[in-house]
C-alpha cells in the first residue's frame, strides 16, 4: 500500500477493525492486481473491492465483457483510492472508488456499462451517479443501446417469445405475442432476459408462462 497526496477531498480509508475516518492530507493508495468483473476487483493486499451503488452485467450477460474491460482500463496500473461504506457478508469492501482521473463508479455508469442503485440517503456521490445514469439512458449508451435493450428481436424475428427474468422476483416468466403485457415488456439482456423460439425452449430454461396469456 502506497501513500499519495489526495486530489479528491474527503476520501475515507477503512481500518482493520472496520471503522473508517476522514483523512485531510493523505489517503492510502491501493494497487489493483485482478479485475473480476465490471464492478469488483482485488488489490495487492488480497482484498476484494465492490464498487458501491452500481451493478454491472455479469460476465456471461450482454455487456458483461465490455464492462470488465472498461473497469480494467480505469483501475489497472494506477493508484486507487477508496471511500469505504461497509464490509458485506462476502468480506468485500463496498466503496466509492477513485483514481487520479476521477470517480470510477460514475465513469462506469456514464459509459452505460453499469446501473446506478441508490442504497443510502442521497449524497454528492449518489447525485453524480444518478445524473450519469440519466445521461447514459438518454444517449442509449452501452447496455441501454439496441444490443442489450430490445423491444423486438431484430436478428431472429421468428424467435419472438420474451423471457423476462424480473429483478427481485424468484419466478422468471415468458410472454407470447398477444399476452397483455407483451408490447410493454422490454428485453434487458444485461439483466438475464432472453428471447425464445418456442414455449418448450422457454420452459426448459426455467421460465413459466405469464398471467394474462
Amino acid at each position: 500500500m502506497r501513500k499519495w497526496i489526495a486530489g479528491v477531498a474527503g476520501l475515507v480509508a477503512v481500518s482493520t477493525a472496520g471503522a473508517y475516518w476522514k483523512l485531510t492530507k493523505e489517503v492510502p493508495a491501493y494497487e489493483v492486481i485482478r479485475v473480476i468483473d465490471g464492478d469488483t476487483f482485488e488489490t495487492r493486499e488480497k482484498q476484494l473491492i465492490r464498487l458501491a451503488e452500481i451493478d454491472a452485467p455479469e460476465p456471461e450477460l450482454c455487456g458483461g465483457t465490455e464492462a470488465k474491460k472498461y473497469l480494467t482500463e480505469l483501475v489497472t496500473g494506477k493508484p486507487v483510492y477508496l471511500k469505504v461504506m461497509y464490509r458485506d457478508s462476502f468480506m468485500r469492501l463496498i466503496a466509492y472508488v477513485y483514481t487520479p482521473e476521477g470517480f470510477v463508479n460514475e465513469k462506469m455508469v456514464r459509459k452505460g456499462l453499469a446501473i446506478y442503485r441508490l442504497k443510502w440517503q442521497k449524497n454528492a456521490q449518489s447525485e453524480k451517479l444518478a445524473a450519469a445514469l440519466e445521461k447514459a439512458e438518454s444517449d442509449r449508451s452501452g447496455i441501454f443501446g439496441e444490443k442489450c435493450t430490445q423491444i423486438k428481436n431484430s436478428q431472429q424475428p421468428k424467435c419472438n417469445i420474451k423471457g423476462n427474468a424480473r429483478e427481485g422476483e424468484s419466478t422468471r416468466i415468458y410472454l407470447l405475442p398477444g399476452c397483455s403485457a407483451y408490447n410493454r415488456t422490454v428485453i434487458q439482456l444485461y439483466l438475464g432476459d432472453q428471447w425464445f423460439c418456442s414455449e418448450s425452449e422457454a420452459k426448459k430454461a426455467g421460465f413459466v408462462k405469464a398471467g394474462g396469456c
